[in-house]
C-alpha cells in the first residue's frame, strides 16, 4: 500500500534505505522541501520540460510508470527534480516509485529522458561558468590528444569529469573562459576553441605570447596591428559567407593555431595559411 512522504518518513528512508523501489505519494509541500534542501547537486531545470510535466499533473494524464525518484545515500536527490518542480507548480500530488541509497557516483550513468552532457556533470559539481567549461574542457582534451577534427563525438561525459577533477588548473580554466568571453565579443569565434587555445598555450609556458595575442584578437579587423590576426579574421569571414564552406572546430583550431605561431615569429600570414583540408594537422604550441 503506497503512503504520502512527510519529512520525518523521508529522513528515515535516506538513513535507513528499504530493499529496491517504493511506491509513494509527493505532495506539492514535500515536493517543494525536497527541491529547497535536497537538490544543490543537480544540473539546471529545463522549464519546458517542467511545463510539460506539469500539464499533464493537473490534466489528469499523469500515471504510474517505471521511472523512479532516486535518493543518494549521501541524502540529496539524484534524479526526478522535474517530476518534483512540476507537482510543486501544478499544486498536484502526484504518485511515483522511489529509491534510496543510491551510490552518488552513479549520478552521471542515470537516464532520465534526456542524457546528461558535460555541462550537466559540471553544473552538479558547482563549477561556475559550467556550460562553457564543459566546452572549454572538451576542446582541452582534443587538443591534448589529437581529437580536434571531431571533438563533441570523440569527448565523453566522463572524460570531461575526469579531467576537471584531476588534472584542469581551476583557476587558468576560468581566466580562458574570460579570454573567450572577450575574444568572442568581437570575432564571434567559437568560445571553447579561444578557451582551450589559452589554457593549453599558459599550460606550455607561454603566457607571453598568448595574452596579447588574444588582446590583439579582441581589437578586431580594422585594428592597425603588426600582426597576422588581421589577415586572418578576414578571411575567416569570407569563409562564413561562404555557403559552401564549412567551418568546425577542426578548421578553426588550425587556422588560429597558423595565426599563433606566425604571431610568436613576428611573420605575416599568406594565403596557405588560411588554406585547410581535413587532413592538416594542429600547429605544434
Amino acid at each position: 500500500m503506497s503512503k504520502t512522504i512527510t519529512e520525518s518518513m523521508l529522513k528515515k528512508y535516506i538513513a535507513t534505505p528499504p530493499k529496491g523501489s517504493i511506491v509513494l505519494h509527493f505532495t506539492p509541500e514535500i515536493a517543494q522541501f525536497v527541491l529547497n534542501r535536497l537538490n544543490n547537486k543537480n544540473r539546471p531545470i529545463n522549464d519546458t520540460k517542467v511545463m510539460a510535466l506539469s500539464r499533464d499533473m493537473t490534466t489528469d494524464n499523469w500515471s504510474l510508470t517505471g521511472e523512479t525518484i532516486k535518493f543518494g545515500t549521501d541524502g540529496l536527490l539524484k534524479d526526478g527534480q522535474h517530476r518534483l518542480k512540476a507537482c510543486w507548480k501544478a499544486n498536484n500530488t502526484f504518485t511515483t516509485h522511489v529509491i534510496f541509497g543510491i551510490d552518488p557516483e552513479t549520478f552521471r550513468h542515470i537516464d532520465t529522458g534526456k542524457k546528461r552532457d558535460g555541462k550537466d556533470t559540471l553544473a552538479m559539481m558547482g563549477v561556475a561558468n559550467y556550460s562553457m567549461a564543459a566546452t572549454t574542457i572538451r576542446m582541452i582534451i582534443a587538443y591534448e590528444s589529437g581529437l580536434a577534427r571531431s571533438p563533441a563525438q570523440s569527448v565523453s561525459n566522463d572524460w570531461i569529469k575526469r579531467k576537471y577533477e584531476d588534472e584542469l588548473d581551476h583557476d587558468l580554466l576560468q581566466e580562458s573562459i574570460e579570454v573567450s568571453k572577450r575574444v568572442y565579443k568581437t570575432t564571434k569565434w567559437p568560445s571553447g576553441i579561444i578557451g582551450a587555445f589559452f589554457y593549453v598555450a599558459v599550460q606550455k609556458g607561454q603566457r607571453d605570447y598568448v595574452v596579447p595575442f588574444f588582446d590583439d584578437m579582441c581589437k578586431g579587423i580594422g585594428a592597425k596591428v603588426r600582426s597576422p590576426i588581421p589577415y586572418l579574421l578576414e578571411n575567416v569571414n569570407r569563409m562564413r559567407m561562404d555557403r559552401d564552406y564549412q567551418l568546425g572546430a577542426h578548421q578553426y583550431s588550425i587556422l588560429l593555431g597558423r595565426a599563433y605561431r606566425n604571431y610568436k615569429l613576428g611573420k605575416t600570414s599568406t594565403k596557405a595559411d588560411v588554406t585547410v583540408t581535413l587532413n592538416d594537422k594542429m600547429v605544434d604550441f
